[in-house]
């Protein structure tokens, strides 16, 4: 009975160690930031007058990033400033209006409406992460922590355009995150 009791008390220990270190290791890879693993492309800060909104930086798998081509990316947003979720979903919308997105119409409306539910409120260094895979989905990250995934490729391409394309009412911003000038 003694021998049994010692190879038990044995077994547990060992189990012990093996699941805390399988833990450990667990820990270690994080697979809930996807975006690590991609490379820096570039980084820019966008100011209102004097005010500083948000720094941002762009990543990709190798470094270099083509509109509507790479795939997987991230766009990494550190906010300087509070906003609430209301008021990043309006700025969404005015920014599609601007570069000639059809920001009322009805996919778009019920596309707004997913984007609000996704997002809370943000604080001066918070960050919001944009991870787009490699099927086109947009899975939105706060702080490290995913809120949510817009499997739309249409959704993820023109909310993409607002600092990305061509049209972009910020071409400097862009210039600086694509590495272009």
């Amino acid at each position: 009975m003694n021998k049994f009791f010692q190879f038990l008390v044995f077994f547990l220990f060992i189990q012990a160690v093996s699941t805390s270190a399988i833990y450990a290791q667990a820990q270690d890879q994080d697979p809930a930031k996807p975006w690590q693993q991609l490379q820096l492309v570039g980084e820019a800060e966008l100011k209102f007058f004097f005010w500083h909104v948000y720094e941002a930086r762009l990543y990709s798998d190798n470094g270099t990033f083509v509109f509507s081509e790479t795939r997987p990316f991230a766009l990494e947003l550190q906010y300087k400033r509070k906003f609430s979720s209301q008021q990043l979903v309006d700025e969404t919308r005015k920014q599609w209006q601007a570069i000639g997105i059809d920001a009322d119409s009805k996919d778009n409306a019920t596309r707004l409406n997913t984007l609000g539910s996704l997002l809370g409120d943000v604080d001066n260094g918070d960050v919001i992460t944009l991870y787009v895979d490699a099927q086109g989905a947009s899975n939105f990250y706060f702080n490290g922590r995913l809120l949510g995934t817009i499997a739309d490729s249409a959704f993820t391409e023109q909310f993409a355009a607002i600092w990305l394309s061509e049209k972009t009412t910020r071409p400097d911003f862009r210039d600086n995150l694509i590495r272009q000038s």
